[in-house]
């Protein structure tokens, strides 16, 4: 393993990706049909139609599961035998969490949410069996919520505890629990100070079994001095704790990035979400690593207007072409989840040509300047972020342009946006706003 200084980017990944399914794989002389709805069934994913077209939807996010047990496999040849929780909150960073457990039920050991919600859909709709953790606090009255959907709870603050634990000895249910330390986040968990003697207290309750204590790093992507000393001071909690007797628990600390950069804090088990999608964290990695993105955002020109010099285009006439134009509008915009503040600031690929963004993203169009590109027709699908060719447009590009993260440009992905789950070039499941 590389040393945390080293500053190399993870490799990208060689394998052919699926074409977008609005272009080789479209008959545009049928209408696609909506998969049947899933809401009473296993989502065990079977497949139905060979590459269906994705004719009649505007826009549309391809989930390629191949990509997501590709990354996941790539990270368990790092990481030898250690547990894997996946961070499969916020609808599993936008990519479908009922879909995305199905796939990987029995492959990691726990999935990580945010709250009981996200906890009770993986387990009535979703069916999943793994152990569910709910990462951040949680109301005190969805408490017996837990013990309904066997979910595991985070101890945060001692107040919750003791509810906690009179909730389970009522109901006579001992409950595992991780406890949350604040080794340098700032935001939630036991003060460090304070946590070694309120560990073992809690531990000593029949009620609660404590299974895992853990920490949360801010800036194991830009700040190696200060995850070092983060991952010292939780070494020394630990030992404080292994010596009163307070073991055997799972240790976990690290995110994406601090399972890339510093292989001191893969303790028992890591918490991955960015990279188990395809996403580098950030160009400061150690770790060298074969990453394939999971998630492609295609849509289509439904408008070609010839615009001329000196013309303003959308709102707020932030734009005036410089020249005789062609401009085409793409059923895209900040209410699908593509940012308003890509708005003069962005690529897109038709085909292999990139095209840029020009004027206001609206809410649901967006414009984008083709007069340099040859052949260009209504209906041609154009890649918002993805692959398409030889070309690629990648979140962590669109991150960039919209001066934010890779974690927001997918999360944002809004709902009304359908998920095209594909694997061995099959469409497996369609969910849209008709089939939830």
């Amino acid at each position: 393993m590389m040393d945390s200084e080293s500053t190399e980017k993870p490799k990208r990944s060689l394998r052919k990706r699926p074409e977008s399914l609005g272009t080789t794989l479209c008959d545009d002389s049928k209408q696609f049909a909506p998969a049947k709805s899933h809401s009473n069934q296993s989502l065990h994913l079977t497949p139905k139609n060979k590459l269906q077209p994705t004719e009649g939807k505007r826009i549309w996010a391809e989930i390629d599961l191949n990509a997501l047990q590709e990354n996941l496999a790539s990270v368990k040849k790092v990481l030898g035998n250690k547990k894997i929780l996946l961070a499969i909150k916020a609808d599993a960073y936008g990519h479908g969490a009922k879909e995305i457990a199905a796939q990987l039920d029995a492959k990691v050991d726990m999935f990580g949410v945010a709250g009981i919600e996200e906890g009770i859909n993986l387990r009535t709709n979703g069916k999943i069996t793994a152990p569910i953790l709910i990462l951040s606090p949680i109301p005190y009255y969805e408490i017996d919520a837990l013990f309904n959907h066997n979910l595991t709870p985070s101890i945060t603050e001692i107040e919750f505890a003791r509810r906690l634990a009179l909730e389970a000895k009522k109901q006579a249910k001992p409950i595992k629990v991780h406890i949350e330390v604040d080794t340098g986040m700032g935001r939630t968990g036991l003060p460090y100070e304070e946590a070694a003697d309120t560990i073992v207290e809690l531990n000593s309750n029949p009620y609660l079994k404590v299974e895992g204590v853990f920490t949360h790093f801010p800036a194991a992507d830009v700040d190696f001095s200060f995850t070092n000393q983060q991952i010292e001071k939780y070494s020394s909690l630990i030992e404080s704790l292994n010596q009163v007797g307070v073991k055997p628990i799972i240790r976990h600390v690290a995110n994406s990035a601090g399972f890339l950069n510093f292989s001191a804090s893969h303790f028992d088990m890591i918490r991955p979400g960015l990279v188990i999608y395809g996403i580098n964290p950030n160009s400061a990695t150690s770790q060298t690593i074969s990453l394939n993105p999971v998630m492609s955002l295609r849509s289509r020109i439904v408008n070609l207007r010839k615009i001329p010099k000196g013309q303003s285009i959308s709102y707020e006439r932030t734009y005036f072409t410089k020249r005789d134009s062609l401009i085409a509008v793409i059923t895209a915009g900040y209410g699908d989840g593509y940012p308003w503040s890509l708005s003069n600031n962005a690529e897109v690929l038709v085909s292999e040509d990139r095209a840029k963004v020009v004027g206001n993203v609206c809410m649901d169009l967006t414009m984008i300047d083709v007069t340099d590109i040859p052949n260009v027709k209504i209906g041609d699908v154009v890649t918002l972020m993805g692959s398409s060719g030889k070309e690629t447009i990648s979140a962590n590009d669109l991150a960039n342009w919209a001066k934010t993260i890779p974690y927001e440009i997918i999360t944002r992905i809004s709902p009304r946006v359908p998920r095209v789950f594909i694997q061995d070039q099959t469409v497996l499941r369609v969910r849209d706003l008709l089939n939830l």
